[in-house]
């Protein structure tokens, strides 16, 4: 059933949550945002990425996701409430869609050859284009860099068929910790990232290893208080799409250097 009213809303509503939690953890800086994908909880920890240079896509169920509603033929899941409360240090939380992770060389300093999979059909518009898909750096073992690293590029054609674009990174910060998450600048007017074709780290990252993350924005959650529960409802979220098979993860945004423990949950609607 299409969802055309707020009778068929109310209609499709499904009436349980599916809940998340993660425990506390140590994070890079404030304002350098991390993922708490690697840590423990009421979501178990998830795995790093696997195959290489080329990677290799995520698509439901692994470990480490946090739960969507099962696919029904004909229908498309939508996010109705996000809800989360954390005991300290987080002012904004997002939830995002975990399409693709590869395993550069971090010791390599030229441009690394990368052939990416086609995405799962999880973009914005459920295709595989890209649209809405962006890339971050993800550490999964702390890196041993003594400075900052200013020189990272990653060469990708965008959502509409164009290759041979950059994008870059202001900075990947010193010895970065697990779970350090450091979104790329795309070329100017992109929308999205189709393909990859090459990563080019320009300074060693010494030891450790960091991901070429694929990932789409779902939601967003404003936290700024402690101990204190906030939500959004439908009307705030605009109800994004859920597509079958996603990988839900968490991404935080820091204002210490140390995150408190986070719990919360996602309802959904389904027609």
């Amino acid at each position: 059933m299409a969802i055309a009213s707020m009778d068929d809303l109310v209609e499709s509503l499904i009436h349980y949550p599916r809940v998340f939690g993660k425990d506390t953890a140590s994070n890079e800086a404030a304002g350098i945002s991390h993922t708490p994908w690697y840590a423990t909880g009421i979501i178990g920890a998830g795995a790093a990425p696997t195959g290489g240079l080329n990677g290799a896509t995520f698509t439901a169920s692994v470990a480490g996701q946090i739960a969507s509603p099962a696919a029904v033929t004909g229908a498309v899941s939508y996010l109705t409430k996000f809800s989360a409360i954390h005991t300290g240090n987080i002012g904004k939380i997002w939830l995002i869609d975990r399409l693709w992770g590869d395993v550069p060389v971090v010791t390599t300093t030229g441009a690394q050859a990368i052939t990416s999979p086609t995405w799962p059909a999880r973009d914005e518009a459920a295709s595989t284009n890209g649209a809405g898909v962006f890339l971050a750096l993800e550490t999964s073992s702390a890196t041993g860099n003594a400075g900052a690293i200013t020189n990272t590029t990653v060469s990708y054609t965008n959502s509409s068929g164009t290759a041979g674009k950059t994008a870059t990174m202001a900075s990947y910060p010193a010895t970065a910790v697990l779970g350090t998450w450091v979104p790329f600048a795309m070329a100017a007017g992109d929308l999205g990232v189709r393909s990859v074709q090459s990563i080019t780290l320009g300074t060693s990252y010494v030891s450790g290893q960091v991901h070429l993350m694929a990932w789409r924005l779902v939601a967003e959650l404003d936290v700024p208080l402690a101990n204190t529960g906030y939500s959004s409802s439908f009307t705030g979220l605009n109800m994004p799409n859920v597509w079958d098979s996603s990988v839900l993860q968490l991404v935080y945004w820091p204002t210490s250097t140390s995150v408190g423990a986070v719990a919360g949950s996602l309802y959904y609607a389904q027609g």
